[in-house]
């Protein structure tokens, strides 16, 4: 493993590291893989066969900082992680595009795998995005040794081969279901086989993405669109069902009585970009990472 480097990473304005990474901030430091501390973003994950870790921080409007203890690929993470290639576009819904003027360096921050935010929508079924973020913790330490970063542990979440030859039991003690963690090794077997899109094809092919998804075990369609949503940051995967993102719209259109059927139907008027206007609605919520 190469010695800690740190190095610049131009971004294209407008891009604001602290909105963009609210999502990390929102689960405190409960996460294995990500957190956002003082200012900037940490972050853990596989790389090949090795574990990597990444600290970002935004030096001004174009620069980012990135210290890592890979060799390389700094850009690609931050355009597969960062979603540094998806700015927010025009919208024509006077209150979505009020929000983008409001927090208008919003990129569609993700896991950077389809396969990783499918495992994250599985344990997150039915449960607070806190209690998920402890059970992923759970999880991600049975697989692999923590990495020190600011005084914190992190654990990047296992890979599919190491899900596909684990014992049921051991996802098990995750505090998952056992039907949950059967459909997480089922995934990760089917990911191995070649059941399942790669990255890039989801990306262009977002709709048979979800039909290869839904295939699986347990996954409907939330679990699907979430794992487009947040494994790959898709612009357009719109979560329909999440409790969270009814009660964002509902503070954002000031009507505490909107129903989910009826936010599916407001939501029809944000395509091609469903998914970063759920972004927006949701840190008006809940907010930025703090500065």
């Amino acid at each position: 493993m190469a010695e800690p480097h740190s190095r610049r990473l131009p971004i294209c304005p407008p891009f604001s590291l602290a909105v963009t990474c609210g999502p990390a901030a929102w689960v405190g430091h409960r996460s294995p893989r990500h957190a956002w501390h003082e200012g900037s973003y940490l972050w853990a994950g596989w790389e090949g066969e090795r574990v990597v870790w990444r600290r970002a921080q935004q030096l001004d409007i174009a620069d980012l900082d990135i210290t890592s203890n890979a060799r390389d690929g700094d850009s690609a993470w931050g355009r597969r992680v960062l979603g540094l290639d998806i700015p927010l576009p025009e919208f024509t819904d006077p209150v979505i595009a009020d929000l983008a003027r409001t927090f208008p360096g919003l990129r569609p921050l993700c896991d950077g795998s389809l396969f990783d935010g499918l495992v994250t929508a599985i344990v997150g079924q039915s449960i607070s995005v806190a209690a998920a973020a402890v059970t992923q913790a759970r999880l991600a330490a049975r697989f692999a040794a923590p990495v020190e970063l600011d005084g914190r542990m992190f654990h990047p979440l296992p890979g599919a081969a190491q899900l596909a030859d684990a014992p049921v039991a051991l996802v098990r003690e995750s505090g998952v279901t056992w039907k949950r963690a059967e459909a997480i090794v089922r995934a990760a077997r089917a990911q191995m086989n070649g059941e399942l899109p790669s990255d890039d094809d989801a990306r262009v092919e977002p709709d048979e993405a979800m039909r290869r998804l839904r295939a699986l075990p347990l996954v409907g369609r939330w679990t699907a669109e979430s794992a487009l949503l947040w494994g790959i940051g898709a612009p357009d995967a719109w979560p329909s069902g999440d409790v969270a993102l009814l009660r964002a719209a509902r503070l954002a259109y000031g009507n505490p009585d909107m129903t989910m059927k009826a936010l599916d139907a407001l939501s029809e008027g944000w395509r091609p970009a469903r998914g970063l206007a759920a972004r927006l609605v949701w840190t008006n919520l809940f907010g930025p990472a703090p500065g």
